[in-house]
């Protein structure tokens, strides 16, 4: 008796199913996906209990005939390719011609579609993969379908199912990706006979996400873009103070097409590298648009995942475009007064630090002014710090060889006269829990935490020391062990760790022996350092130079930098403002903390009650 037979029709359309239609939030995703290919304005999305029992979506596309209505239930049916040539320039969000066959095998279907221009339209009823009926009825111009008791007939899939609230969040997610990435389609959502949203249609990005998300999300938004040839792009991302545990509020657009890359991911945490804090992530809204060739969707039934032909040069232009839309925007935390209300007393105003809004309101005025003030001021220049910044083996705690960045300044003969002009429109006020600096301009003043102030000044300081990287040859040559298969990775990657600053050569088994080292570093970190560049290079994914350097000059910036608690004379605090103030970036530390917040006088005299 033969071992390997052909499987019926019946069995395969279940198991092409089972890779299509994965929840109900997967029927809704490629009903939609074929509305918008069939060219609608106005998209409605209805689901009962999750989309278990019903789900339903009508669009007003172009519709379909009679022949059509009933061909499209065939597995591979699409109108969308006609040969393998086509798959290299996929223009549709659909193109394999499987979902509505997978869909059909594992529900009850009722589609009525329409054409413009046509008398009567079609109306086909198809029971877990079997046309039970085909009629003609009176409807719209376009197309509805009702899918109903998702997996009846298989009851081992159904069973994997969450709980009705959980696979209505599913395809919540999934409703909402699509809106966003196509703001010229209308688009009505009712959950469970409750109206969820409506999108204006009206291809103003910024508008669907405001409606989507609510204000705190678009007030927050910077926007960014680059064109080239056959790339274009255009970034919505939210200031360093939006930022979230997991990438959920990342969204990634490819040719109007939602995907999840690992190339994109990795290009924005690059950008936002030390402007927000480690494990967080911002909230970006990116929209790409490429040439189809350059990119490939046939990779899963889902078409999630996409791969570039040239993933560098997307890398490079994503970070590139955000990294230089972060220097445009004042990105200083706001202090916001928010009144608690009780209805038996009142209570003392609250502060939160909020971010500075994207659009100011009428009453902001005052505070625009002085952030247009500060901005201006606090970039555009670059910073100059004494080279000795960094005294190995120094454990003195005394302030002259901590701050070795201001013994420059120190020895300038500056009598108190020639000070007070220069401080003249900033008065220092003193300093909190010896932490924390207050400075004082016109009707705001400033709080500027020290330690993340200097470490900052350190780190773009070491910056743009790098790319002139010199060597210094050790006293004593440093050995370091590393672990096995590590030795052949050092030898591979030896250019790299030249050009950053590492000399050296094979010293028994797994040993390497360190002649030279970064003159930057200095020899007590080296040896540590360069063990955790190696640990760096096991990561192929999209490892980099721009990463490594930044990676080991956080560090540097951070052992370097004064610390809490370190008493700071009044010449070394004005030094470490005017020297912040000339920072590319003088918002936030390497870290991603907070290197400023702002307070204006009328804030205060709220919280006194002296003005209302």
């Amino acid at each position: 008796m033969n071992k390997i037979h052909l499987l019926d029709e019946k069995t395969i359309n279940k198991i092409s199913a089972g890779e299509v239609v994965e929840r109900p939030a997967s029927i809704v995703k490629e009903l939609i996906e074929n509305s918008i290919d069939a060219g609608s304005k106005n998209i409605t999305v209805e689901i009962l209990e999750g989309g278990i029992p019903y789900i339903k979506v009508s669009d007003d596309g172009c519709g379909m005939n009679e022949i059509d209505a009933i061909l499209a239930f065939e597995r591979h049916a699409t109108s969308k390719i006609k040969s393998d040539n086509d798959l290299y320039n996929i223009g549709t969000l659909g193109f394999r011609g499987e979902a509505l066959a997978s869909i059909a095998a594992v529900s009850h279907v009722t589609l009525q579609t329409k054409e413009e221009g046509a008398l009567l339209g079609t109306k086909v009823v198809v029971e877990g993969g079997k046309v039970v009926e085909k009629t003609n009825c009176g409807c719209a111009k376009g197309c509805s379908i009702e899918v109903r008791d998702v997996f009846f007939n298989t009851p081992a899939r159904r069973k994997f199912l969450k709980r009705p609230s959980t696979e209505t969040m599913y395809i919540t997610d999934v409703v909402t990706k699509l809106c966003l990435s196509h703001p010229e389609v209308s688009f009505k959502y009712v959950k469970d006979r409750k109206l969820q949203f409506i999108t204006s249609g009206n291809g103003n990005i910024e508008d669907a996400i405001l409606r989507l998300f609510g204000n705190e999300v678009y007030s927050s938004l910077m926007s960014a873009s680059f064109e080239s040839e056959d790339l274009k792009l255009k970034i919505l991302a939210g200031k360093n103070s939006l930022n979230y545990s997991n990438r959920n509020m990342q969204f990634f657009y490819v040719n109007g097409r939602y995907v999840k890359n690992k190339t994109l991911s990795a290009a924005i945490d690059e950008a936002f590298k030390t402007y927000i804090p480690v494990n967080r992530y911002p909230a970006v809204f990116l929209y790409m648009e490429i040439d189809p060739r350059q990119i490939d969707v046939n990779i899963h039934p889902s078409k999630l995942e996409i791969k570039f032909s040239d993933e560098r040069r997307i890398f490079e232009a994503v970070y590139k475009t955000i990294k230089n839309s972060l220097h445009k925007y004042n990105l200083i935390p706001e202090v916001k007064i928010e009144e608690k209300k009780n209805i038996f007393k009142i209570e003392t105003p609250t502060i939160s630090a909020e971010q500075t809004k994207l659009y100011f309101t009428s009453s902001d005025k005052e505070v625009e002014k002085e952030k247009k003030k500060f901005d201006n001021e606090f970039k555009g220049q670059n910073v100059f710090l004494k080279d000795n910044v960094l005294k190995e083996n120094s454990k003195n705690s005394s302030l002259d060889n901590h701050l070795a960045v201001y013994e420059e300044y120190e020895k300038e003969e500056v009598n108190k006269n020639d000070l007070a002009k220069k401080i003249s429109d900033i008065k220092i006020v003193g300093t909190l829990f010896s932490t924390y600096i207050i400075v004082e301009r016109e009707d705001v003043f400033y709080i500027i935490d020290q330690h993340a102030a200097h470490e900052r000044i350190l780190y773009e300081k070491f910056t743009s020391q790098y790319e002139k990287i010199q060597t210094r040859q050790v006293t004593f040559p440093i050995v370091v062990e590393l672990q096995p298969g590590d030795l052949e990775l050092v030898h591979q990657e030896k250019e790299l760790l030249n050009k950053l600053g590492y000399v050296f050569e094979e010293f028994g088994n797994n040993s390497i022996i360190l002649r030279e080292v970064p003159v930057i570093l200095g020899q007590p970190e080296a040896r540590q350092l360069f063990i955790d560049i190696v640990e760096k290079l096991k990561d192929k994914e999209l490892i980099n130079k721009i990463s490594l350097k930044e990676e080991n000059i956080i560090m540097m910036a951070c052992k370097a930098a004064v610390k809490a608690m370190d008493n700071l004379s009044e010449r070394e605090i004005y030094k470490l403002f005017e020297d912040l103030k000339i920072t590319e970036n003088p918002y936030t530390c390497p870290h991603g903390r907070p290197v400023i917040i702002a307070i204006t006088k009328t804030q205060l005299e709220k919280m006194f009650k002296r003005i209302m």
